[in-house]
């Protein structure tokens, strides 16, 4: 791999700072509402949103 390959593109915070923060809100929307409709596993396991090719997912 060259090493124009490597870097990584520049992502400035000042750009996206409202998707960031909305959907950093959604996401403790459905945490919440996760763990209130499942029962208590130990750390809160449970709760997790895990990243797929498609978004977050809960399974």
């Amino acid at each position: 791999m060259s090493e124009s390959a490597l870097v990584w593109p520049g992502l400035p915070v000042a750009q996206w700072v409202e998707t960031r923060d909305t959907l950093h809100l959604m996401t403790q929307v459905v945490g919440k509402v996760r763990l209130a409709n499942t029962p208590l596993m130990s750390h809160r396991w449970n709760v997790v949103l895990y990243v797929s090719a498609r978004g977050l997912t809960t399974v």
